[in-house]
């Protein structure tokens, strides 16, 4: 919107008796003769632009103004297909943010100066001011706090819908600011100082940033070493059946973080981690036994307390991060 990158046209004033000649809204030295009747060269390579001030702000104002159009444009773009299935507070906040950045997109537009000895700065900016006053009535309306207080999630989305399809159908003015660029006077006024930084912060939003400085001198990155390999695990002689340890006898898989591992009339409370497995027995009278198993032949051995015959061992097998294999006996007395 704010155009292409604008070059400066080579054209030289003319000096007459000492007077500088305006060309364009720029003012230019060339040739002038000096008293020893030599020549100062102020060549059109070498000289700066003065802007006329009225030039100079009106393009100023008019950049500013465009900018945050299309900043809106453009939010309003992307999030228009994200408010189905979002919280309502989604909804809510654009429909704030929206119509507060249009009622001060359109103070902006409407406090630069009106140049009225030159048409086309007066039409493009009152084109822009007409195009943003007619949605705005409705963008407000529909954005209206005590208006959302009370509506449903799908109410607040058709609303916030319906304001993104009126913000995209803002339309440029024709001529538009790129179409008038042909002319000398609004070429000076795009390479105005603040136009110019316009120009550069929305580039600077829509480039990737610069990265060939930093990688001359950063070393060379190291290509990323492959994951470590996971040891497999041991075989199990009952596989992943934890039922197969009610008699009393087994090699199981625990692949699950937490599991329960009944032997006879005795639970064993299983929790691995991938450095170790914790094997935990409660007694019904209260109090607990519990052990860490961390390395591979590891044991620990449980029994029913009070005056309860036999005992129940669990070795660890194997385990790795994914699982671990336990090999359970017990010496309990049926029952």
């Amino acid at each position: 919107m704010l155009g292409r990158g604008v070059g400066r046209r080579r054209e030289m004033g003319l000096v007459a008796g000492g007077l500088v000649v305006a060309v364009g809204g720029v003012l230019f030295m060339a040739g002038a003769e000096t008293d020893d009747g030599e020549s100062d060269d102020f060549s059109a390579d070498t000289s700066e632009p003065f802007f006329n001030p009225s030039q100079r702000d009106w393009g100023e104002g008019m950049c500013e103004s465009m900018a945050s159009l299309k900043a809106l444009k453009t939010d309003s773009e992307k999030k228009a297909d994200t408010f189905a299935g979002s919280p309502a507070s989604v909804a809510s906040t654009y429909l704030t943010s929206a119509s507060s950045a249009l009622e001060d997109i359109s103070r902006k537009f409407a406090a630069v100066d009106s140049l009225t000895r030159i048409p086309d700065t007066e039409r493009l900016r009152a084109s822009y001011l007409r195009e943003i006053d007619r949605v705005r009535p409705e963008v407000r309306q529909l954005s209206d706090a005590d208006g959302l207080a009370g509506l449903s999630t799908r109410e607040k989305t058709g609303r916030a819908e319906r304001v993104t399809s009126l913000v995209a159908g803002i339309k440029e003015p024709n001529p538009s600011w790129d179409q008038l660029l042909h002319d000398q006077w609004f070429e000076v006024a795009a390479n105005s100082p603040g136009c110019v930084a316009a120009r550069q912060a929305e580039q600077a939003k829509s480039e990737p940033s610069e990265t060939s400085e930093t990688s001359e001198t950063s070393e060379p990155s190291k290509p990323s070493e492959p994951p470590e390999p996971v040891p497999p695990l041991p075989p199990a002689a009952d596989g992943a059946s934890l039922g197969a340890c009610l008699d009393g006898a087994c090699e199981v898989r625990v692949m699950k973080p937490e599991a329960d591992i009944k032997v006879g009339g005795l639970t064993l409370e299983v929790t691995r981690d991938g450095s170790k497995v914790t094997v935990r027995h409660s007694y019904p009278s209260g109090g607990a036994v519990r052990v860490n198993l961390s390395e591979e032949g590891a044991r620990g051995t449980f029994g029913r307390g009070g005056d309860a015959t036999g005992t129940v061992t669990v070795e660890l097998k194997g385990m790795n991060r994914n699982g671990a294999v336990l090999r359970i006996n017990s010496s309990l007395p049926p029952g």
